[in-house]
């Protein structure tokens, strides 16, 4: 008699170790984006992908990513009743390239795949309900304007067979930050012997953050640096700073600097005007004009007080206590002179004329 054996059982062997393998993870290439040819996991699982939004969420600012920064990127599907859910995730440029980048946070519920291009569920991390997130770390690349992040999901029903889940697809793009960059100045110009406030424009500034440093730099002699005593920020992207700018200061260009910003040549110290008489709220000389050999100086501190001729030339320096003071100016001949004081309260100036 023939015994007649039924094999069809052996054929449901492939299928289910299949099974079995890609709910310990995505055998790779699967996330529905340019560089994986848009395959995703209807080829192992019957149905027609559905397009989601924002199941791809970061930690990333509105303004964009920086270059050598890290952040958190997540998968969060959603699907009423899903028996499982699995997922990949991949990050490519605008062309389709993989950049990679992803650093795997949670081992339990996700591992890397395809060279570390990729990022996909752990047997452990396919556990079902309505809704699951998955979340790794990721390092912006340095070299890219924009990144875009292509992920595939199964929610799975659980049945254990390749038919009745649901397969969905998202993405996400985000640009890179715009770099800080310094504005504007006002005023752009100021005499030397001058204590102005400056304001200062910048553009994807955090100035309301630390303290930042300001000052300015001779165009042509780097060395020659003038800081600013007094800083204020009044929102991320414009602050104030009063730059005591001394007699001794060389006319011409300078660049405005905030911390590692710089606005080229966009600020000029000029000469003292010959007619203009400066404000000596702390600084008063007299007589004034000159005719003997002393005048009186009154400070409200103690001062460094400098006497420069109208080329900048130091003619007299000497300290001097708060309160009235006489200075000997026989070194002075006949002309108009700059004198110049400097305390823990700033600097002031005021014209001398010598007879």
């Amino acid at each position: 008699m023939k015994r007649i054996y039924n094999f069809s059982y052996l054929l449901l062997i492939p299928f289910a170790i299949l099974l079995y393998a890609n709910s310990t993870g995505s055998p790779g290439g699967k996330s529905g984006s340019p560089g994986d040819g848009g395959s995703t996991c209807v080829e192992c699982h019957v149905g027609t992908p559905t397009a989601q939004s924002g199941w791809i969420s970061t930690n990333i600012p509105d303004a964009g990513f920086e270059p050598g920064e890290t952040y958190q990127i997540s998968v969060n599907p959603m699907h009423s009743g899903a028996g499982r859910f699995g997922f990949e995730l991949t990050a490519e440029t605008a062309g389709g390239s993989k950049i990679g980048g992803f650093t795997i946070t949670d081992a339990g519920r996700t591992k890397l795949i395809t060279g570390g291009n990729a990022v996909t569920h752990t047997f452990g991390g396919n556990t079902g309900g309505d809704a699951t997130t998955w979340t790794v770390d990721w390092t912006a690349p340095v070299d890219q304007a924009e990144v875009r992040f292509y992920a595939a999901v199964n929610a799975a029903n659980g049945n254990g067979n390749n038919s009745g889940d649901q397969i969905y697809t998202t993405n996400l793009f985000l640009n890179q930050a715009a770099p800080a960059s310094l504005v504007s100045v006002d005023p752009e110009m100021a005499e030397k012997g001058s204590s102005p406030e400056l304001t200062i424009v910048g553009a994807n500034t955090n100035w309301t953050v630390g303290a930042p440093e300001v000052s300015i730099v001779n165009v042509n002699n780097s060395n020659e640096v003038y800081g600013a005593t007094l800083v204020s920020a009044s929102s991320d992207f414009e602050l104030q700073a009063v730059v005591n700018i001394p007699f001794s200061a060389t006319v011409g260009d300078y660049h405005v600097v905030v911390d590692d910003l710089v606005l080229p040549a966009a600020f000029e110290v000029t000469v003292v005007s010959a007619l203009a008489e400066l404000a000596a709220t702390a600084l008063n000389v007299y007589p004034n004009p000159a005719v003997s050999s002393f005048v009186t100086i009154e400070t409200k501190a103690d001062s460094e007080v400098t006497v420069y001729n109208l080329n900048g030339k130091v003619i007299v320096k000497k300290q001097l206590p708060a309160g009235s003071s006489r200075l000997n100016i026989d070194a002075l001949t006949a002309g108009m002179y700059v004198i110049e004081s400097a305390s823990s309260e700033g600097i002031s100036n005021q014209k001398l004329i010598v007879r």
